[in-house]
Formats: C-alpha cells, sequence, structure tokens
C-alpha cells in the first residue's frame, strides 16, 4: 500500500512539473510560455474591420519583449505598421503591452502543436467587426 501511494505522489509530481516546465520568469518579474517563443505568422480578413485583410509576423522573444509587423489592405492598397512591447502569461492568460497605443490587450490561448497556437480576445483595445476574435498564429 505504502508503495502504491509513493508512486501515485511521484506521478502526480511529474504531471505538475510537465505542465509547467515551460514557464519560465523573465527579467521584469513576469512570466513567459516558452512554447510561443518565436517568428509566427497569421492573417484574418473582415474580423477587425469589414474590407481590411490583415498579415502579421509576431516575433516573441525569450525576454518578454515582441516586435509585431502588421500589413494591413484594402482595395489594392497596403498599409503596414510595426509595433513593439512585452508579452506574459498571467493566470493562464497571455498578456500583450503595446509601447505605441500604450495599452494592454487579454487573449486565451491554447497550443495546438509545437508550430500553432490559438488566441482568443477576452479584452482588446481594437473595437472589432465581431462579437468575438480569435485567430491561429503559426511557426514560421
Amino acid at each position: 500500500m505504502k508503495t502504491k501511494n509513493l508512486l501515485f505522489v511521484f506521478a502526480v509530481l511529474v504531471l505538475l512539473t510537465a505542465c509547467t516546465s515551460y514557464l519560465t520568469q523573465v527579467a521584469s518579474g513576469k512570466k513567459i510560455d516558452n512554447r510561443l517563443v518565436g517568428v509566427w505568422v497569421g492573417s484574418e480578413k473582415d474580423k477587425q474591420i469589414e474590407g481590411i485583410h490583415k498579415n502579421w509576423e509576431m516575433n516573441r522573444r525569450a525576454d518578454g519583449t515582441f516586435t509585431l509587423d502588421f500589413q494591413f489592405s484594402q482595395n489594392g492598397q497596403v498599409l503596414q505598421t510595426i509595433e513593439t512591447g512585452n508579452w506574459w502569461i498571467e493566470k493562464g492568460k497571455f498578456y500583450e503591452f503595446h509601447q505605441e497605443s500604450g495599452q494592454t490587450d487579454a487573449y486565451d490561448y491554447t497550443v495546438l502543436g509545437p508550430n500553432q497556437v490559438k488566441f482568443k480576445a477576452i479584452a482588446i483595445s481594437i473595437e472589432m467587426n465581431a462579437d468575438s476574435y480569435e485567430f491561429i498564429d503559426t511557426r514560421k
């Protein structure tokens, strides 16, 4: 009986360690999810603004900073913007502070595999065309 209890405790500890081993604390004191570090791309159309097609490349660094390169296109015209800021994980949610706007966006996120992450907006600073906003980032 003692051996069974010991094996159970060991199994629980291994499971808990496996579930949290991807979180790392950065210099700011916040935690990041190492699975999200890297260069990611994505796109969407009509989700934020009707008639706008948006592509992006997100570079999430291991120090908790990011660079986000957007390309917006509408009626053949293309606009490019670059945003910078900090990202972190808190209570299982993904947060993105944008230096340019001073706003923080919050998302639920699900790692679909080593090369895809699904984000669903909880609170974002830009008005949406739809009631809910979600997208998938794919590792470049």
